[in-house]
């Protein structure tokens, strides 16, 4: 190649180099008649479990998210609220009628949980250490309510939370003594290893999601609010667009995802700055589930989930990336 010719290509392939990007854009991924999805779990946005179904009309709903929708049979017919996994490929799934699901790629098997509660919700920092919680959600104090379970790696045991007469909705933590667990009229209870201290919120809402990036950074959600807990204090975001009631949240490497009703997706880089309303009239079922993953993707999962038991169903989600 004589010099001239190699100079060109140089060039030719460094402004390949230069050319940027495309920016990630929103997608619908799955839309359906399957029955709602309510969470969304993984590692990578290619490798997901997807995880909803019910009331009283459907199965139980289990999907593998590989780019391709793929329906996972489990023989339940109780709707699944939540999804999570260990890093050695064990997966917990939870829902109505206290319904304890543990298992892999080969199959999943029941979990004795003591309770007939609607478990809400599910995180762990290891496979030996996994949380559970839930209760009955009607805004009265029941004896089900304040309802926290855990996993040590043999046993599931009830662990006592002070009274407050409420259901639990969600659980997240960052390690095994910072664990952050979320439920009605604005309750906020923080585990830092020996017991549980109260960080409620002056709502009557329901705190339906808590979520994080690490020990100094999670969120709650709920109603029509956002709390951000910078690691010492929990405040109120202000200044945000208008929001319909707002169910999930999810924090990732690069933006914070806030979902709900109506097709409610507000995302916020990291680092600050101001929420982004990218709501659009191609998604605009009720959303559940916020998803974010290490890769930088995004998922937001829902569908019919607010209403009642139809003949029709719908279930969908949205997908976040280049």
């Amino acid at each position: 190649m004589s010099r001239l010719a190699w100079l060109i290509a140089a060039l030719a392939l460094a402004g390949c180099d230069g050319a940027p990007a495309p920016a990630p854009t929103w997608r619908t991924a799955l839309a359906d008649d399957g029955g709602p999805l309510l969470a969304a779990w993984g590692d990578r946005a290619d490798d997901l479990w997807l995880v909803g179904g019910g009331p009283g009309d459907d199965d139980a709903r289990v999907v593998r998210w590989t780019g391709v929708a793929t329906p996972v049979a489990i023989g339940r017919s109780e709707r699944l609220w939540w999804v999570w996994g260990a890093r050695d490929g064990t997966r917990w799934l939870v829902g109505a009628a206290g319904l304890v699901l543990r298992g892999d790629d080969a199959g999943f098997a029941v979990v004795p949980s003591a309770t007939a509660a609607t478990l809400y919700g599910v995180w762990g920092s290891g496979p030996d250490d996994v949380w559970i919680v839930g209760g009955i959600a009607n805004g009265a104090a029941d004896p089900e309510d304040d309802l926290v379970l855990h996993w040590d790696g043999a046993a599931l045991t009830r662990r006592a939370v002070p009274a407050r007469g409420a259901a639990l909705f969600k659980v997240w933590g960052s390690a095994a003594a910072d664990v952050w667990l979320s439920g009605e009229q604005g309750t906020l209870w923080h585990w830092d290893g020996a017991g549980f201290a109260a960080h409620h919120q002056p709502t009557a809402a329901s705190i339906l999601t808590v979520a994080g990036c690490d020990r100094d950074e999670a969120y709650a959600v709920g109603g029509s609010h956002v709390w951000q807990w910078d690691g010492a204090t929990w405040t109120e975001a202000t200044g945000l667009p208008s929001l319909a009631f707002v169910a999930g949240v999810a924090c990732g490497p690069d933006d914070v995802l806030v979902v709900g009703a109506q097709g409610l997706r507000l995302r916020r880089p990291r680092g600050g700055g101001a929420w982004i309303d990218e709501r659009d009239a191609a998604t605009p079922m009720d959303l559940h589930g916020a998803w974010a993953g290490g890769d930088g993707g995004l998922m937001a999962v829902g569908g019919d989930y607010l209403v009642a038991p139809g003949a029709v169903r719908r279930g969908v989600a949205a997908v976040r990336g280049p």
